[in-house]
Order: structure tokens, then sequence, then C-alpha cells
């Protein structure tokens, strides 16, 4: 497959690749990072230097097996971020915080050496949500999850605040789901299973579904209790 150079806006073509074991980057989320280990030091720079543009992506179940984790197999669907922040320590750790702008979906992917390290750089292309024709069936599915989000947040007290934060960031459905699985989803299967997902009301239907497990959780203990006096 032959590709042009990455231009100025190419958003595309030859990024870095920031694999991480058991983690999902959302499409709308912004997400910090602490950079220790030299390889992927020498990579933030360059990519700084560059675009600022990074793929981040979720290594798959067994990575621990392969003694160099370079060779280790990744998820083909990621998040493409944009570096909008960033602070060097003098020892040559990064603080940096990523905005993702896209979903992504790897489709070739190649070696590269800067300096004494070898990085993996790859060519993506965006996935964007299906159009969902069902419009009342969407409606319903945002309703019920942002619905049975503002209760857990009650629920939750002073721990709910940041999800009530994201609950009122915006009324788009799939932002909006995109954003509360990146918070409230902790399984890393299924937090994959929902980036993957290209139906923002299948998302918002297994979001609501979340919210109401959590909700039972959180109930639990308080009826014992009642009981208990």
């Amino acid at each position: 497959m032959q590709h042009q150079g990455p231009g100025v806006t190419d958003t595309t073509h030859q990024l870095p690749v920031f694999a991480l074991p058991e983690f999902t980057l959302f499409k709308g989320t912004l997400v910090p990072f602490h950079i220790f280990e030299p390889r992927y030091c020498e990579m933030i720079e360059r990519c700084l230097a560059d675009r600022r543009l990074l793929v981040v992506t979720g290594l798959k179940p067994g990575w621990e097996a392969h003694p160099n984790e370079d060779d280790a197999p990744v998820f083909d669907v990621g998040g493409l971020g944009r570096v909008v922040s960033d602070r060097r320590f003098p020892d040559g750790r990064w603080n940096i915080f990523v905005h993702c702008i896209e979903r992504v979906e790897i489709v070739d992917t190649r070696p590269q050496t800067i300096r004494s390290a070898t990085h993996t750089v790859v060519d993506v292309q965006v996935l964007l949500d299906n159009a969902d024709n069902d419009a009342s069936r969407l409606q319903n599915a945002t309703h019920r999850m942002s619905t049975l989000g503002r209760s857990l947040a009650l629920e939750l007290g002073s721990e709910g605040a940041a999800l009530s934060k994201v609950l009122g960031s915006t009324d788009d459905p799939g932002l909006l789901s995109n954003r509360l699985a990146s918070l409230i989803v902790r399984d890393p299967d299924e937090r994959q299973e929902l980036l993957e997902q290209l139906s923002p009301t299948h998302r918002c239907e297994r979001l609501a579904d979340v919210f109401a497990a959590e909700l039972m959780a959180v109930e639990e203990p308080m009826t014992a209790g009642h009981w208990v006096n």
C-alpha cells in the first residue's frame, strides 16, 4: 500500500502508537498520562515536534507472554489523540493531556527508528458512528441512560460529582455515551466492545443497563441496613 508522506494537516498517516494494557481511549475525552519509559519519552518528544498526534490503543489479552512488548498484539480499534498540554521533567519524563478527536481503525503498521529506539507507526482510517434510523429508540435510550445516570450520581453524593459533570457536558448521544463509558465502565473487555460499537443507540442502551446495575449495588446495602434497624 502506497501512501503520501504526512502533511501538516494529515491525521491518518505515520502516527506513533501508544499501546497500554487494559486501556481504552474514547472520542471526546481528555485523559492525562505520565510517560516514563525511555522509548515512549522519545516517542512523545518526536510527537510534539511533529503534529502532536498519536494513536492510543489497548494491548490484547496475553500480551504478558511477549518478552518484547512491541511485538505484543494490539487492538485494531483505538483512539486518535492530540496532545493539548505537556510538561517535561528534568529527568526526561513527561506529563501530557491527550484529547481524543476520533475513533480509528489501524490499517497499516510498520516500525520506525527514533535515535536508538524502534517504535511502531501506523496508518489509520476514521470510524464514525452509524446514523441510527430509529430516532425514537435513540431518544428513549438516551433518556433512560441519562435518567439512571443522574439517579446514580445523587445516590453517590459527593462521589458522583464527576458523573454529574459528564452528564451535563453535552446533549449529543454519541459523544455523551463515549464520555460516560470512559468514566463508568471498568471492565476492559466491555470498554473495548463499547469503543468498537458504531451505534449510539446500542451504546446508550448498554450504559443504561450499567447504571441500573450500579444503582442496585448502591441501594442493596442501604436496604439491608433498614432491615437491621
